[in-house]
């Protein structure tokens, strides 16, 4: 089983829908750097992420 698990919000779907679409790779890379750095979390951060389990 995975250590994480990631749920994306109605939003963040219709985002990344969107990018498929329009093959957008400028965005998509944005939208992939953003979601690596909620994957790995931050030592620091006592509340944790957000919504990674």
């Amino acid at each position: 089983m995975a250590d994480k698990q990631i749920v994306f919000s109605d939003q963040e779907q219709m985002q990344i829908e969107s990018i498929v679409i329009d093959k957008d790779k400028d965005e998509a890379l944005r939208y992939l750097t953003k979601l690596v750095e909620m994957i790995k979390g931050h030592a620091g951060h006592a509340c944790g992420t957000g919504p990674i389990k």
